[in-house]
């Protein structure tokens, strides 16, 4: 079987196209002097030699190793610094990067992929099929990040030349070669064959990639700056127009709108809040773009808590979320209300027979004091039942969602303490399973299969199963659709993992919104934006298409 990648992406994430919003073109702590590097410039951002384009971030990097690496601003940077084999563009569609095509032989348990011939590492190295396969055993070996779990069938790596490398699978799986060609970042085996244990690899400074930008300088606090490679094959004729990427660190979303409002950035990485978003659209130099999404916002529980692996209290912190409410005040009617796991951005998979639970905290109470659950000392609050939740700061929308989850959580005896936390920090202590109650939202999934092995499956190593939930009946659920080969049978398998999960209540979905981003349009424009806060306007590709205002 064989199909060119455009028209090979399955049915489920092709429906993502549907729920986008519709882009309109393609335009999408320090703000002062650059000391890194990046030649002087003045206050419309060219410089000699091209142009320096400033993004504002919230968050510092914290890994600069793009085999472990799952923070926001490391994404963005280590994605612009190292290629995928595919990439997915504005409709969601997995689109060539590093490979032209996939094909599959033996009834689908070999996938082949075909890599391109002008890619080159920036030292002047020619990207190869072996570094494909050795980022790929790599991982294997040291289970490293998420995409360890997308490695699990692999059983054997052949490099048959310089552009082409197969993997064999133990046994078909459709999501294999899109999960995998999206979601791993190609390393030279040049450089990271030589670094010893990879899971203990920084590479945290002379970086050698191959994508549209290269990071050049780090300076933990302040900035990071990139600098175009020459030899991107997607860059247009004649080099990107930007030559320096700068990301500047700000201590908060507000700030980081004033500055683009000043001109100390061009660009916010992070999505406009809701509430700035009339405000900044307003201004006669900045635009606002809108992207969809390919992920939601929800509350996990822990389960390794006693009293959250308590069903009935899962059932019952779900009943106080009101989550149209929320979509309401706080998106301001910009979201889409979820029920189950699956976002009904993949409409063939949503469980639509899923009702979801009522917002009613006296209903929450009164279910609570069924199985049990009392005030001993009256003070309102029932025993046993006081909880921290974490949270991301940087997401203004979260730290409102926040409050409003601990206030009706009250009304039912049940007390929420919150701690929206530094993203780096949270997201350590959310890896660590160092909280009770997860507020959060994801940035990407690009099927359901894969997201649901990578955050109910026990056996997963290096995935996101924040529940830490070991089940061995939504274990054998997922296990059981994985391999399923038949279109509608497999359909009929996701919406009952999908069933399984709501009843459980392993989580607390809220909303899937759309994301705007805002940029200097008097300066930059021809951004090639791609779904979710995670890539939005910043992947290297985007960026390598910007041309200036004049």
């Amino acid at each position: 079987m064989k199909g060119t990648i455009g028209r090979i992406r399955k049915a489920g994430a092709a429906l993502a196209v549907a729920a986008l919003v519709a882009t309109a073109g393609c335009s999408l702590n320090e703000g002062g002097d650059s000391t890194s590097g990046s030649g002087s410039t003045d206050g419309s951002g060219e410089q000699a030699g091209g142009a320096t384009l400033r993004i504002g971030t919230t968050t510092d990097m914290e890994n600069f190793n793009p085999l472990q690496s799952l923070s926001k601003t490391d994404s963005w940077i280590l994605n612009a610094t190292y290629p995928t084999l595919l990439r997915i563009d504005g409709n969601a569609q997995k689109v060539p990067e590093l490979a032209e095509e996939y094909t599959t032989e033996a009834d689908g348990s070999v996938v082949v992929f075909h890599l391109r011939d002008d890619f080159e590492w920036s030292d002047g190295t020619p990207v190869t099929a072996n570094d494909v396969a050795f980022t790929a055993q790599a991982i294997m070996d040291y289970q490293l990040g998420n995409v360890a779990a997308k490695l699990t069938w692999v059983t054997d790596i052949e490099v048959r030349d310089d552009q082409t490398v197969a993997f064999t699978l133990s046994e078909p799986y459709a999501p294999f070669a899109e999960g995998l060609g999206f979601w791993m970042r190609i390393v030279p085996e040049h450089i990271f064959g030589e670094a010893g244990d990879l899971s203990q690899f920084a590479n945290d400074s002379d970086w050698v990639g191959a994508g549209a930008y290269i990071l050049d300088s780090a300076t933990k606090g302040q900035r990071y700056t990139l600098k175009a490679n020459e030899n991107y094959p997607y860059a247009p004729e004649g080099g990107a127009a930007v030559e320096t990427v700068e990301y500047v660190v700000y201590p908060d979303v507000n700030t980081m709108i004033l500055a683009l409002r000043n001109g100390d950035i061009d660009l916010m990485g992070t999505p406009v809040p809701v509430s700035a978003v009339a405000s900044l659209e307003s201004e006669d130099n900045i635009e606002v773009e809108t992207v969809g999404s390919l992920g939601f916002a929800h509350l996990t529980y822990n389960m390794q808590n006693p009293v959250l692996a308590d069903q009935t209290v899962r059932q019952a912190l779900s009943m106080v979320v009101d989550t149209e409410s929320i979509i309401e005040t706080i998106l301001q009617g910009d979201g889409q209300q979820m029920v189950g796991p699956i976002s009904p951005t993949f409409a063939d998979y949503d469980n639509t027979d899923l009702e979801p639970y009522p917002f009613d905290p006296a209903g929450a109470r009164a279910l609570l004091e069924g199985a049990g659950y009392a005030d001993a000392n009256g003070d309102g609050i029932l025993d046993d039942l006081s909880f921290e939740m974490v949270c991301d700061q940087s997401n203004a929308n979260l730290t409102r969602v926040a409050e409003v989850v601990r206030d009706n959580a009250a009304e039912a005896g049940i007390q929420i303490d919150l701690a929206c936390i530094e993203r780096n920090t949270f997201l350590s202590r959310t890896r660590g399973g160092e909280y009770d109650i997860d507020l959060s939202q994801w940035g990407v999934f690009d099927n359901p299969m894969d997201q649901l092995r990578s955050t109910y499956l026990s056996s997963n190593p290096g995935g996101i199963n924040y529940n830490l939930v070991a089940d061995p009946e939504l274990d054998a659920l997922v296990n059981d659709a994985a391999v399923t080969a038949d279109t509608e049978q497999f359909v009929e398998k996701i919406k009952g993992i999908d069933a399984y999960v709501h009843d459980q209540a392993l989580l607390t979905p809220l909303y899937v919104e759309n994301f705007r981003f805002a940029y200097r349009a008097d300066r930059f424009t021809g951004f090639d934006p791609s779904p979710s806060d995670l890539l939005g306007m910043v992947t290297g590709y985007s960026l390598s298409q910007v041309t200036t205002v004049d």
